[in-house]
């Protein structure tokens, strides 16, 4: 992947530690069940639950990111759309994500789906709509670093070029 597109993974260690104890969850139950090879069959069967989790359930995510990486930002910026709308639908999905899809994300996939679609604003020369998703992302997410940078990036080179 090209240097000039940015990908952030920021990690809730809260969520690692529910995510942690799950899996030994399944090595307990594995074990309690195959004993002698339960240890394995624990964290295979926990690894393939968390594939196919995050495989199945922030699809159009996925997709989004990747038609980013082919710099395809008008595809991705529908796939984001999609994301955000279904992040919206199913919050609680999103808010309890560590458990329904194995996701240690620090942000919100709604969070990350709002930032997506202004970067590819960005990307296909759409300042305003830009400026306007970042604003939405810090009055529902006053903490968003991404949104507060983004934003004073644009304003600093929209006064520049006045």
């Amino acid at each position: 992947m090209s240097a000039n597109v940015p990908i952030v993974r920021q990690v809730s260690w809260p969520a690692v530690l529910i995510i942690s104890l799950v899996l030994a969850g399944f090595i307990a139950i594995s074990v309690f069940f195959f004993q002698k090879h339960g240890i394995i069959i624990g964290i295979a069967f926990f690894w393939a639950l968390a594939v196919l989790l995050n495989q199945t359930i922030p699809t159009s995510h996925n997709k989004g990111m990747k038609a980013i990486k082919r710099k395809d930002f008008k595809v991705a910026l529908e796939y984001f759309k999609q994301s955000a709308d279904f992040f919206t639908k199913y919050a609680w999905v999103d808010k309890y994500r560590a458990i329904t899809f194995l996701s240690a994300s620090k942000m919100y996939y709604r969070e990350i789906a709002l930032c997506n679609i202004a970067f590819c604003y960005t990307q296909t020369m759409e300042a305003e709509k830009a400026k306007s998703t970042y604003e939405e992302i810090l009055k529902e997410y006053p903490d968003n670093g991404i949104a507060y940078y983004a934003l004073n990036s644009i304003n600093t080179f929209s006064k520049k070029s006045d």
